[in-house]
């Protein structure tokens, strides 16, 4: 029975013991009883075979002397003689053409051939052919035994025997019947023994269960008598020692119980401390542990203002490891931004006033020359405009001065304006070599040599042509204004490796396109790097500071990126990154930012 009061069944050891040696022996008597009765059999049917060839032979010999003298008679009583022993069917002498000379039970087919494959094969034999045929009256299965009469080395003729196989299948038959009987008497003893002694291993180990059932029911006072040396004596033994130890290891976990008990109320108390200084903080504090469950927390789930808008939160968070240095979860830190967010929002404002001034600044500057130079001609047109040769200047110089104010209006407009791009098929390095072509010139003039590094793979872009022109022209030109003494100039064109630029185009296909221009000029000064791509700001003695803001608006307007990288004295190299195809349907957030 189990601990239950459920009878194992087949599930008991006692079971499986004795149906394991049941199946140990049955396998063994199965294994011996086909190898005997194969032997049994072989060596009877050996026996048959060479009875069957003894009187094949004794036949062939004296058949010998009436086929030499053609003495059919003889040989009809020798086939008769033959065919009388026991298990023979019939007996037929054959002569060298193949024909009956002498048969036991068809004396009428003398003189004939027999025709058949056995009969055919037979007459052909040259030694011993043995082959197993049925009788053509009774369709008994049947041993033909057929042997060549040789008379000084020539073929004389054939004797054949037949054999009935009854006798022997019943001798098989009866061999195996016995080694069935011998086998089943064998299991039926041999399940007895294997059942005497399962139930001698079988019954301490029940006893065992029974003991083992009472200490899970938590008495602890069992105990085993060993009654023998074996391994069944030995484990009565190590039961009786851990039926000591549990005692034992119960009486100290019952000690151990009530200092738990103790120290989980002082932990209680401290919890309760913790949460009444966490629940007074103004900050927002969460723990979690490492299935991600909140286990503290002191702010609701939803952090929305009442009017619906949102409210935005900082989030600072940090592990919370044991005493053993095991991670335990992680503690979540919530700060209110709002004040943070109003005075960010004011810097901006205050930075965009300051671009204001900066740009209102620039744009005096740039205009203040050609609207004095006006000044002074419209002041003297009344007095000197008889002065054919200050007529010949003012026509000369008030159109060019006009056309200077108009054209750094023209470019603000360009950088206020919103985009409007005509986009197609550009080829980057065709585009490339025609900006080359356009300053070749200046180039050869310059001592300046011209490196073009382009991938071999790069495809045509979707992009504005002539605003990628312009941006591409503004970085050679000032490329060839840093090398007045000469350099080189490295285009380069392949692969970007870098990620998206932030809040403008999605990503197309996964893959954009790196263009770099690079000079070996004087580079760009460290105090002018963060003012680069600021409106009429410049580095050099003419130009009016719009060509660098121009060719970033238009980057960014294609989607794309643009830094550059410089070492006074050592050159400097702008680098673009632009997408395949730039994403028409996600509007331009342009930062803010007076660029």
């Amino acid at each position: 029975m189990s601990p239950r009061g459920v009878d194992l069944g087949l599930h008991s050891l006692e079971a499986k013991l004795l149906w394991g040696a049941v199946l140990l022996l049955s396998l063994l008597m199965a294994t011996v009883t086909v190898v005997v009765e194969q032997r049994q059999r072989d060596a009877i049917v050996g026996e048959f075979d060479r009875r069957g060839e003894v009187l094949a032979r004794n036949l062939a010999a004296i058949s010998s002397g009436p086929l030499l003298l053609y003495n059919f008679t003889a040989l009809e009583q020798n086939a008769a003689r033959v065919a009388s022993e026991d298990d023979v069917v019939y007996a037929i002498v054959l002569d060298a053409d193949g024909k009956v000379a002498a048969h036991s039970r068809r004396p009428e087919r003398i003189g004939i051939s027999l025709t058949g494959d056995v009969h055919e094969r037979a007459a052909r034999a040259e030694s011993l052919l043995v082959q197993q045929t049925v009788a053509a009256d009774t369709q008994e299965s049947l041993y033909d035994f057929s042997l060549p009469v040789e008379i000084d080395g020539q073929k004389w003729g054939t004797v054949r025997v037949g054999l009935t196989k009854r006798r022997m299948d019943e001798a098989i038959r009866r061999t195996r019947l016995e080694l069935g009987l011998l086998a089943l008497g064998t299991l039926v003893l041999g399940g007895v023994v294997a059942a005497v002694v399962a139930r001698r291993i079988a019954g301490p180990v029940r006893e065992l269960e029974h003991r083992a059932a009472a200490i899970a029911r938590g008495e602890l006072d069992q105990r085993i008598e060993p009654t023998t040396f074996d391994e069944i004596g030995r484990l009565a033994i190590a039961f009786n020692h851990m039926a000591a130890q549990l005692l034992q290891q119960r009486s100290a976990l019952e000690e151990v119980h009530f200092e738990l008990q103790r120290r989980f109320q002082e932990l209680a108390d401290v919890k309760s401390y913790t949460d009444s200084i966490v629940n007074s903080l103004t900050n927002g504090i969460i723990t979690v542990d490492l299935e991600g469950r909140v286990v503290i927390g002191n702010v609701p789930l939803t952090l929305r203002r009442r009017n619906g808008s949102g409210l935005p939160v900082e989030l600072s968070t940090a592990p919370l490891k044991g005493g053993d240095g095991k991670d335990l979860g992680a503690v979540g830190i919530l700060r209110d931004l709002t004040v943070v967010r109003q005075l960010e929002s004011q810097l901006r404002r205050s930075d965009r006033l300051a671009a204001v001034g900066t740009l209102a600044a620039g744009l005096a500057h740039e205009i203040k020359n050609p609207l004095t130079s006006l000044r002074t001609f419209i002041s003297r047109v009344a007095s000197r405009f008889d002065d054919a040769r200050f007529r010949e200047r003012f026509q000369s110089v008030v159109p060019r001065e006009l056309e200077r104010i108009n054209r750094i209006v023209e470019r603000l407009l360009e950088l206020a304006r919103p985009p409007r791009m005509s986009f197609s098929l550009v080829r980057l390095p065709a585009l490339l070599e025609r900006i080359v072509e356009l300053y070749e010139d200046r180039i050869e003039t310059s001592d300046v040599t011209v490196t073009r590094e382009f991938a071999r793979d790069v495809p045509p872009i979707q992009a504005d042509e002539e605003a990628l022109h312009r941006a591409l022209v503004n970085l050679v030109a000032n490329a060839l204004d840093a090398m007045t003494a000469g350099g080189r100039l490295t285009l380069r064109l392949g692969w970007s490796e870098g990620g998206d630029p932030p809040g403008r185009v999605r990503r197309a296909f996964n893959r954009r396109l790196r263009l770099e221009v690079q000079d070996s000029g004087t580079g760009i000064p460290a105090s002018a790097t963060d003012r680069i791509f600021n409106p009429f700001f410049t580095t050099k003695d003419t130009g009016t500071g719009l060509g660098l803001a121009i060719t970033h608006k238009i980057v960014q307007d294609h989607g794309g990126s643009i830094n550059f990288r410089s070492v006074p004295g050592g050159g400097t190299v702008f680098r673009i990154v632009l997408p395949l195809v730039p994403d028409l349907h996600l509007t331009s957030e342009h930062d803010d930012d007076p660029r």
